[in-house]
């Protein structure tokens, strides 16, 4: 399939799920964290700091949590609680662990926790390893777009 249709094909499907599925979603907790649907935890409860550490992302621990921003978050240990800790707007997902790219077409979509990237010292993360693609094919364009969409996307 050329990669123009693949790409719209994409688009559609992401704003489909955008709008169907976000306002589903029942927010116990703050709307700006994208919180797993059964654990109620953000990242779904992996522990963001492994997204700093290299390799593939790791669930945290339930013992071993902290709030922020309305949202329970766990760590694999105490140390990466700490750190979290010590600067989470440095390093907590931007779009609030929604999908980077969703947001920048205007929409917010739930996110594969494999398909991430840590860009200009900040952590995204797309619906998919297809979409992750998509939005790095031009990483500033769509960030710049996200940007301005995303104050007021959760709104809608």
């Amino acid at each position: 399939m050329p990669s123009f249709i693949l790409r719209h094909f994409v688009l559609l499907f992401l704003m489909a799920v955008g709008t169907v599925v976000a306002p589903a979603k029942t927010w116990a907790a703050s709307p700006e964290v994208n919180l797993g649907y059964f654990n109620k935890l953000a990242m779904n409860g992996y522990d963001v700091m492994t997204y700093w550490q290299g390799g593939d992302p790791q669930k945290g621990d339930p013992e071993i949590m902290a709030q922020h921003n309305g949202a329970t978050w766990v760590f694999l240990n105490d140390e990466n609680r700490q750190a979290f800790l010590s600067d989470p707007a440095k390093y907590a997902p931007q779009y609030g662990g929604y999908c980077a790219y969703a947001a920048s077409q205007n929409a917010v979509a739930d996110v594969d926790p494999f398909a991430w990237r840590i860009w200009d010292e900040k952590l995204y993360l797309n619906y998919s390893p297809q979409v992750r693609r998509i939005w790095a094919s031009d990483i500033d364009a769509n960030i710049e777009k996200a940007n301005e969409f995303w104050p007021d996307l959760l709104k809608k």
